[in-house]
């Protein structure tokens, strides 16, 4: 949802946002999250094209199938409150 509402966004940022919504709340995990973010969504969401990730400067755009996955995004936000309290 950061790139939905912000474009671009930076990878820190994002993992900020992760952090404050309560997703991580020590050192140590926002370093994991870093990592995950780092070597494993972000490859995978740029390899789908969701999303165009530079490396090199850590920026976020979207990518050309974003709008494919955009109301998806968006209803999961929107009715968060409802999803089971385990999801991801």
């Amino acid at each position: 949802m950061a790139v939905a509402e912000q474009n671009p966004q930076d990878e820190d940022d994002i993992a900020s946002e992760l952090s404050a919504d309560g997703h991580e709340e020590d050192g140590d995990a926002l370093d994991t999250l870093h990592l995950q973010l780092y070597h494993a969504h972000l490859p995978k969401l740029a390899d789908a094209g969701f999303v165009d990730w530079d490396r090199d400067t850590g920026t976020i755009t979207r990518g050309p199938q974003f709008e494919e996955i955009e109301p998806l995004l968006r209803l999961m936000h929107d009715h968060q409150d409802e999803l089971p309290t385990d999801w991801p």
